[in-house]
């Protein structure tokens, strides 16, 4: 084994190569097959795959030793594919009909470059298709859904083994739930008494009574009553409000508070769901006595993994099929999150009596991880003989109701660039349903969608939005201030203090596409740090956090319960001890806790600005949006869609023209068959 092989050697790659010299494989027919593998691995990258793939992908295809050097290597890279699809969130990788064929020629140029020759993907893509054919690689590629194989072909897909049992799996927990079977016995009075005491109630905000929608009502009663229901909506459609209304018929329908357990994807959108509900529970008019024990032993949202009991230390969960969760109900809320392998989780620990409820956006972004679960599954229910009774779709978006025109123009916009329709960057279009051109940073006035196209302007851009939002008179007497601590935390003075400097810095964001390259997240996270610093940048990579600067957790912490995405602010504190030192400070159920910056230091970023991803399950007064300075991928119409839609008031997008209109006219596609498998007859 030469010397840059060595660092493969646990991934057995040096394995695969001797089982290819015994074939006779040597000299130069050695050094050429060496050479195309070491093509391979450079253009991993552009798959979004590490270079170790490449050698994985080798030593899955030594599987079979009775394949020509040719045919190996197609077999290597059919598997390096099927590892890409799995990247780019798809659970099997197409390779028939038009689209697959020509995706999968795509890939393959990319990975053959020029070692292999200028042919060689076409005679590739044939040899594929012959190893599939004849079936020459049966100890790599299963040819039946039940068979046992790393890879299984179905149809015209290709799947990994476990992705389809995965798959499988899901769909078997899934579709007896979508029959819209009714769980509840008692009489239809009982119910039509329980929703119109509720009616009676409603809360209230600013006086003005909050009234359930016909659409809301119908989403209320179907979850309260049955045993699964899907509800679907775009922010602003009211999910929050009926969360609220179906805790409280559950209440009246004698439930008991402590047998419901709500869940979200990630820890930020559980705590923005415990909050909710809790602040509307405050706010309601007349509580009854359902209302108020319901108060008083309101359920608290947990990220599904707590949830399920997850040991980060086994890496196993607590509750599965042979120690399911014990609750009467489970609401599930941002559920586009939900990818393929945790919402199979979810699904085996949840017991077949047990209500199910799912809300969440289907149009917005699906997971980062495989899996378009949400999407598909509310694809099935309507399409499904008797599934539309199961699932909800919210049209309306009371953000139409907003006072400020430039509010209410997000989502009219959004809604438009959901459609693949570019009508919003029409010169002149329709006042509130178009996008507001400005030459300049100084002439935003962060209304509204404004886009700022100049060429080179992000800097420009980056300096304005540090001077609206990221610093001000009350952000730096905040930043200012040393917050002492006593034995009983911080006084009332401090933790309103610390609440508002939260406040301020949860009320905007911006948002990348991608972490890296000149317009992603870690670079503008820099520029904005070096506007706030005093002195000189220092050239390590090392970020020297200030008082006042907004911060992510990146992983999960479970000594301390902060989770992957939760938000924070760093604050000088004067401890008990009276010495001064640097803290993170969140914003809890509890109320604000603070964490030493040191002890974090690794699991925190900036986040002035954040992926858009990183941004679901998310709100803020103001958001902008920046665009790549080249056309991607990833750029696609739910891509924009999310990132429109994380504001309440005003979304300025930066980048050009032509960017935005390359992403709208883009669909995310994954290949997924879980619609399918859901359609399907049930599996023997």
């Amino acid at each position: 084994m030469t010397e840059r092989n060595r660092p493969y050697a646990m991934l057995g790659m040096a394995t695969a190569w001797r089982r290819f010299e015994a074939r006779g494989l040597a000299g130069g027919a050695q050094r050429e097959f060496e050479q195309c593998l070491r093509q391979a691995e450079s253009a991993a990258e552009q798959l979004n795959l590490a270079p170790e793939s490449i050698h994985l992908a080798a030593e899955i295809a030594a599987f079979e030793p009775k394949l020509d050097w040719d045919d190996r290597l197609a077999l290597i890279l059919l598997v390096t594919m099927s590892l890409a699809a799995l990247q780019d969130g798809s659970t099997r990788l197409a390779i028939g009909g038009d689209a697959g064929r020509e995706t999968m020629r795509r890939m393959l140029a990319v990975l053959c470059g020029d070692a292999f020759g200028a042919d060689w993907p076409e005679q590739c893509a044939r040899r594929i298709e012959r190893i599939l054919a004849q079936n020459l690689a049966p100890h790599v590629i299963a040819q039946a859904p039940n068979g046992y194989a790393p890879l299984i072909r179905v149809g015209d897909f290709i799947y990994q083994h476990r992705m389809l049992r995965a798959e499988t799996r899901l769909a078997d927990a899934l579709r007896p739930r979508l029959s819209a079977r009714p769980i509840w016995s008692a009489d239809e009075d009982a119910v039509v008494r329980a929703f119109d005491d509720l009616h009676a109630r409603p809360a209230a905000i600013a006086g003005r009574r909050l009234i359930l929608s016909d659409e809301q009502r119908a989403a209320v009663v179907r979850a309260a009553t049955s045993g699964f229901t899907i509800i679907t909506g775009g922010p602003g459609t009211g999910k929050t409000s009926i969360i609220v209304a179906i805790l409280r018929m559950l209440a009246r329908l004698g439930v008991a508070p402590e047998k419901i357990a709500m869940a979200a994807p990630t820890g930020k959108a559980a705590f923005r769901m415990s909050e909710s509900v809790r602040e509307s529970l405050a706010q309601l008019v007349n509580p009854a006595q359902s209302d108020e024990a319901l108060r008083a032993a309101v359920p608290e949202a947990r990220t599904i993994h707590r949830l399920l009991g997850y040991s980060p230390s086994s890496g196993r969960f607590m509750h599965h099929g042979n120690n399911q969760l014990d609750a009467a109900v489970v609401i599930v809320d941002e559920c586009s999150m939900l990818d393929l392998v945790l919402t199979e989780r979810l699904l085996a620990a949840i017991p077949e009596q047990t209500q199910l409820v799912m809300l969440g956006d289907a149009d917005q972004l699906p997971s980062v991880t495989a899996g378009a679960v949400f999407r598909d599954l509310v694809d099935a229910a309507e399409n499904a003989r008797e599934g539309a009774r199961v699932c909800i779709r919210l049209s309306y978006s009371y953000r139409m109701e907003a006072s400020d025109e430039g509010a209410r123009s997000i989502p009219t916009i959004a809604s438009a660039v959901n459609r693949g329709s570019a009508d919003a960057l029409a010169a002149g279009g329709a006042e509130g349903s178009s996008i507001i051109r400005r030459a300049r940073a100084a002439d935003l006035k962060f209304e509204g969608v404004e886009m700022l196209a100049a060429p080179g302007a992000l800097e420009e851009f980056l300096e304005r939005w540090h001077k609206e939002f990221a610093c001000g008179s009350e952000i730096e007497r905040l930043t200012a201030q040393t917050y002492a601590q006593t034995d009983n935390g911080f006084d009332e003075g401090a933790r309103a203090s610390l609440k508002r400097l939260l406040e301020l810095r949860a009320a905007s964001r911006i948002l990348c596409l991608t972490r890296v390259l000149p317009t992603g997240a870690e670079r503008v996270n820099r520029f904005l740090h070096a506007l706030g610093s005093t002195g000189p940048t220092p050239a390590s990579s090392r970020i020297l956090y200030r008082a006042g600067e907004p911060v992510m957790l990146v992983r999960n912490d479970y000594e301390r319960m902060l989770f992957n995405g939760d938000q924070g602010v760093v604050v000088r504190v004067r401890t008990r001890t009276g010495s001064e030192t640097m803290m993170v400070a969140f914003d809890r159920r509890d109320g604000i806790s603070v964490f030493h910056l040191d002890a974090l230091r690794d699991s925190i970023e900036l986040s002035y600005a954040t992926t858009v991803h990183k941004a679901q399950g998310s709100e803020f007064d103001a958001v902008a949006l920046i665009l790549p300075e080249i056309d991607l991928p990833i750029l696609s119409r739910e891509m924009l869609y999310t990132g429109l839609t994380r504001s309440r008031r005003s979304v300025a997008i930066v980048g050009a023209e032509s960017i935005l209109r390359a992403g709208i006219a883009r669909r995310i596609e994954r290949h997924s068959g879980l619609r399918d498998l859901l359609l399907a007859a049930p599996t023997q």
